[in-house]
């Protein structure tokens, strides 16, 4: 089973995003279009497996926009992992974007509209606190 969300009025890209929708519902993917007044700009794959005796969860979180042209000028990062916590809310960012739940709020992700900017301020001023008590403070960017 696969659901894709697609955003049919991405920049530039609307043309190609109805056309990748198309055939994603023509291979039997259940295609979902995003939440009204959301726009939504996230590069996120959740694999759930059977394994013998249980499912396993894996998560591809990614920066690029994955396209052939851009890949050779910018440089994007990617994460892969089953760290069950991170696995666990990518599941819940995927059942809000799809209208299957509200936001709870995460411990790891921070996503907007919903808490990026609180949070992320939160911890660059988390960070300064240290520096000005003389701890090690850094902020990595």
């Amino acid at each position: 089973q696969v659901t894709a969300l697609v955003e049919l009025r991405a920049r530039f890209d609307e043309a190609a995003n109805i056309q990748w929708a198309r055939q994603l519902e023509e291979a039997g993917a259940h295609v979902v279009y995003g939440v009204v007044g959301l726009k939504t700009h996230c590069k996120a794959l959740l694999i759930v497996r059977r394994d013998a005796d249980r499912l396993r969860h894996y998560v591809h979180l990614g920066t690029g926009n994955y396209h052939p042209r851009t890949a050779r000028i910018y440089t994007d990062f990617s994460l892969f992992t089953c760290e069950p916590q991170l696995t666990e809310e990518v599941s819940v960012v995927f059942n809000t974007l799809t209208g299957l739940a509200g936001y709870p709020g995460l411990k790891k992700l921070l996503v907007a509209p919903f808490d990026l900017h609180k949070r992320l301020i939160g911890k660059i001023e988390r960070e300064r606190d240290h520096a000005l008590a003389g701890k090690p403070g850094r902020i990595i960017a």
